[in-house]
């Protein structure tokens, strides 16, 4: 067979010895060679006869022999704008062009074989395609000159260019985040099995937004990319070369624009692209030969499509063994952080006759013991999760035994897991001691350097400053993942009743009660109640071996004692989950006595709004007389451009105001500076929020530049003090967004008061989220009520300061509004069981349907996809070549004004939507798997982190809140969390549902609607 192939090379060097210039082989050929797995072979004829095509890319018509395209180029010294090639088979059928790539040429622009074509710009003209003689050819080594030398994937030790002083050590290589990951910012396109990203799957959103298969089935990607984006990026690196080492290469070539080209499958969400974050990644052209060539058989197929100006083509691949969501992303080695394109989620799914041999492949990673069985317990999860059996249950026996081991095996990594976080705990504790004992006595680890593992720790809020203190807090934070990925293979297994297949009843009335044990506001198992002695070895998770053989009440109710203590003892209390609508018919106390628990809550939720948050008039005017004078200077100075306003945006505007504002009383003189000055500072509602401004420059100023902006409210300042205006700051004009602070005074009829006003600049995207949240407080008087109340619930428990890392009002709020925006909901405030003919709260002001808006009768109805076009797409201020969609239903409010007024208005609705808040986001929502987001329809499922990991490069491991804000998709309201903060505005949430059960089931004393308010909302105190 060798032979065979060198003599076919030998004949094929022959035919084409007339042109030894030769730089362009599309060859079809399939590679026999993958990076990290087997890559799917076919015969090469099929992969030419008939090639995949994705929808809207016709490929051309080609003969059953190969083909192989050659071109030859002129010197850039000769024609430095030569194209690619434009031409393709002779009789070759034009293709339509892919999704993005331009409306095609006419028909006669299609260029024949028979008579080349003038080089067009870019790039040389092609030459005619040769056919081989053998109906099977092994591609030949080109010999001509190329721009860009052949890259392989070495070892580090191997490679020759590596050179180390053996003084130093190589440090570590700088992981950069990826870039283009949206697919509207992406040059080409990507295909899994002719399925496009959901991005471009249809006009409508309708499609399936993801491609479903079985583990290791076949897949196969199509690439499609730009010539002139190839042809740019050969130019461009010719350039860098030629600058650097001095070379003139003579040919620029079709293969060194795709040289380093690959194609990966990565687990979606996967922080960086390149070989070492991938599952298997292969390269679209064949290394020039040597040692460490990938595929020496060939490259992957690929052609050039002259109507549409692009080069597509396809990599075969396999699924993975492991059930989970995967993409496929393409990109070049060289610079793996830009992603040039993106395909579908592909979810892989064990099948019934897989289950088998897919944990059988778990196992066998379990017992390799090659890590530390994150990974592996991860996928079980998963496995449990996702089995839909379709046989009967004498199928599964095999599976089931499988099941078993890895179970056992799971346990045994908790077990490991344990003993390892014991024993660095107490050797930490001695080390500790030591230095209480000998404070003047450094030991070996405040000399050692920071652990690479303790990266993270800086998140930490615990700030640890000595190398000990890090060691802790990382021993702490592996030993509390290792919890978290076991509690989640116990809920999976648990949860999914077709897992009775797999798991025998012995097996599962045992993880029962170990289930029991997990407490996912500490994230942590109590001690093992069963266990002998009192050593914490013998308590930890995992250990099954003390538990009964049939468990009783008594046994179960010790597993609840042995929690509840745990809870007491971390929390301080005992969290209780009961849900809201099973809390009222528990009330009995109240039922007694003829009271309704719900509407005495609702009840005092209205009165201490319309005391204590009600906006006047008279506070309205005041701020609009504050806002023209503002204006009135800013028109007078000369700094801006003629026509610029100033437009108040924030809590002082949209209707939510509860702020923590300072109120500075004085007597007015003569002089502008105030005497007898008195400061105080209290919690005050919106009629005392103070003043958040926008200076709003005219789209006609074009000359206009931050640059301006910033030198001119310098200026400003001074204009502002010769004004009398007082205490002006000018720290924060060098900021992302430019602001200017100072206080306005002014004389009321009953008081004279200084107003605390930001000034910022061209902050376009505030005054956009100022206009819906005002549109929602419009429509919806409840959502006010609710939004003080939590507000001031937020206040009083420090929950509410992103400088010292918690969450910020606005975020509060855009939880609220998904909270009322997402769920059905009972006429009396409850969430509705699924099925149910139920509106949500809200209508979701970014899809509802116009023409159901204006008349709201009957269920609640979207639009397929919301509008972009000149109106709605805003440029971003700050983000170059980042278009924010601004659409959402903001006239012809009346309609919605009065759904939302008649829809669920029942005298129980607020008190009973108040506890749903805060038992849903302390018990029923999914941190680790989902985010909170505006921009998620009422009909489709919680946006997936992973989903903003893939498409924004967010964190997928960051466990916490991550909140979406509804107009920058990139931006996470809630970045300014760490874990401890996040735990413990988690706990805030379970404490205040737990005084609501409290107060409606187990106090002996029943609270009024008030009182339990005070209650929910009082402040910490010293001992918290």
């Amino acid at each position: 067979m060798k032979d065979d192939a060198v003599k076919e090379v030998a004949e094929f060097s022959k035919s084409s010895k007339e042109n030894e210039k030769t730089t362009l082989e599309g060859s079809p050929r399939e590679p026999s060679a993958s990076v990290k797995e087997d890559s799917l072979r076919k015969p090469a004829s099929s992969s030419i006869s008939s090639p995949l095509t994705p929808p809207g890319l016709q490929a051309p018509e080609q003969s059953p022999a190969h083909h192989n395209f050659k071109m030859t180029s002129p010197s850039l010294s000769d024609q430095s704008n030569a194209n690619l090639s434009k031409g393709i088979n002779a009789g070759a059928v034009p293709p339509r062009p892919p999704p993005g790539m331009g409306p095609l040429p006419s028909q006669s622009s299609v260029t024949s074989n028979t008579s080349l074509p003038g080089p067009p710009p870019g790039m040389p003209p092609p030459m005619r395609p040769t056919r081989s003689e053998g109906p099977t050819s092994t591609p030949r080594k080109i010999s001509s000159s190329s721009i860009l030398p052949a890259r392989t994937q070495v070892p580090a030790s191997d490679s020759k260019d590596t050179k180390t002083s053996p003084a130093t050590t190589p440090s570590k290589p700088v992981k950069v985040r990826r870039t283009q990951t949206r697919c509207e910012d992406q040059p080409g396109r990507l295909f899994a099995n002719n399925m496009p990203a959901a991005a471009f799957n249809s006009a409508s959103n309708k499609g399936p937004t993801s491609l479903v298969t079985t583990c290791r089935s076949e897949l196969t990607a199509r690439w499609v990319l730009p010539l002139p984006y190839l042809r740019n990026r050969a130019l461009r690196r010719f350039k860098e070369q030629k600058s650097s080492s001095g070379a003139s290469p003579q040919n620029l070539t079709i293969r060194d624009a795709l040289r380093n080209l690959a194609v990966g499958l990565f687990r979606r969400g996967a922080m960086e692209n390149g070989l070492q974050s991938s599952i298997v990644s292969k390269e679209i052209l064949a290394s020039d030969g040597g040692e460490h060539s990938k595929h020496p058989s060939g490259d992957y197929f690929f052609n050039i499509d002259q109507r549409s100006d692009a080069v597509f083509g396809t990599v075969p691949f396999y699924a993975p063994r492991t059930p989970g969501n995967v993409v496929f992303r393409l990109y070049f080695e060289d610079k793996p952080h830009v992603t040039l394109a993106t395909g579908p989620c592909i979810k892989v799914v064990p099948s019934d006759r897989e289950v088998d041999s897919v944990l059988r492949f778990i196992l066998s990673n379990f017992k390799a013991k090659k890590t530390n069985g994150i990974s592996s317990m991860t996928s079980l999860a998963s496995v449990f999760e996702l089995f839909s059996p379709q046989e009967n249950a004498g199928h599964y026996a095999g599976a089931c035994r499988v099941a078993w081991g890895c179970l056992c095996e799971a346990r045994k990594v908790v077990e490991k897991a344990g003993l390892s976080y014991l024993h660095k705990r107490r050797e930490l504790d001695v080390t500790e001691k030591i230095k209480d004992l000998l404070p003047d006595v450094k030991t070996l680890d405040d000399e050692a350097e920071p652990r690479a593992d303790n990266e993270e720790g800086k998140n930490n809020d615990t700030a640890p400053t000595d190398a000990t203190s890090k060691e802790r807090a990382f021993n702490e934070r592996k030993w509390r993942e290792i919890q978290l990925v076991y509690a989640s293979v116990l809920k999976a297994a648990l949860s999914n009743e077709a897992n009775h297949f797999l798991l025998k009843k012995d097996v599962v009335s045992r993880m029962r009660p170990e289930y029991d044990l997990w407490c996912p506001m500490i994230e942590a198992f109590a001690p093992n109640p069963f266990a002998l002695g009192n050593q914490e070895e013998a308590k930890l998770p995992g250990g099954v071996s003390a538990y009964p053989h049939i468990f009783s009440k008594e046994d179960i109710r010790k597993c609840q004692e042995s929690r509840k203590k745990l809870q007491h003892e971390v929390l301080g209390f005992a969290p209780q989950c009961i849900p809201p609508l099973a809390l009222q018919a528990k009330s009995y106390k109240w039922k007694k006595t003829g009271r309704n628990f719900y509407k005495e809550l609702s009840s005092a939720m209205n009165e201490l709004y319309r005391d204590e948050y009600a906006v006047s008039d008279k506070v309205w005017k005041r701020r609009e007389k504050v806002r023209a004078t503002i204006e009135h200077v800013v028109s007078r100075s000369g700094e801006f451009p003629q026509g610029t306003k100033v437009a108040v945006f924030g809590s002082s505007a949209n209707g939510f105001g509860y702020v923590l504002c300072k109120v500075l009383a004085y007597d007015f003189g003569n002089t502008a500076r105030p005497r007898n000055l008195s400061r105080c500072h209290f919690l005050c509602s919106s009629p005392n929020s103070d003043l958040d401004l926008c200076l709003q420059v005219p789209p006609s100023a074009t000359n206009f530049t931050k640059e301006n902006g910033v030198e001119a409210m310098t200026n400003l300042a001074t204009r502002f003090t010769e004004a009398g205006m007082t205490d002006v700051d000018t720290v924060r004009l060098t900021a992302r967004i430019p602001i200017l602070k100072f206080n306005v005074p002014f004389h009321g009829d009953d008081d004279e008061i200084l107003v605390e006003c930001d000034l910022s600049l061209q902050n376009p995207l505030a005054c956009l989220n100022t206009s819906l949240l005002h549109a929602y407080a419009k429509i919806s008087p409840t959502t006010r009520i609710l939004a003080s109340i939590i507000k001031r619930w937020a206040k009083n428990r420090e929950i509410n300061n992103p400088s010292q890392h918690t969450l910020s009002s606005y975020g509060y709020v855009i939880m609220l509004l998904s909270f009322l925006t997402a769920s059905d909901f009972t006429k009396d405030g409850f969430i509705a069981v699924p099925g149910n003919d139920c509106n949500p709260i809200l209508p979701n002001l970014m899809w509802v349907d116009p023409l159901w808006a204006q008349n709201p009768e009957g269920h609640y109805r979207e639009i397929a996809a919301r509008p972009k076009n000149q109106q709605s797409m805003v440029q971003h201020p700050t983000e170059a070549n980042y278009y924010v969609n601004s659409y959402f239903y903001k006239t012809g409010l009346e309609g919605l004004t009065k759904f939302c007024s008649t829809n669920h208005n029942s005298d129980t609705a607020l008190g009973a939507l108040l506890a749903s808040f805060f038992h849903f986001f302390a018990y029923e929502f999914d941190y680790k798997k989902h985010i909170v987001s505006l921009t998620k329809k009422h009909s489709s499922p919680p946006v997936e982190r992973e989903v903003k990991a893939e498409e924004d490069g967010w964190s997928l491991f960051r466990h916490g809140l991550a909140i979406e804000d509804p107009f920058e998709l990139f931006y996470d309201v809630a970045h300014v969390l760490k874990a401890s903060n996040f735990q413990h505005i988690r706990k805030e949430f379970s404490l205040a549902y737990t005084h609501i059960y409290g107060a409606a089931y187990t106090n002996k004393e029943l609270l009024t609607g008030r009182q339990l308010i005070d209650l929910i909302c009082q402040p910490v105190t010293s001992n918290e």
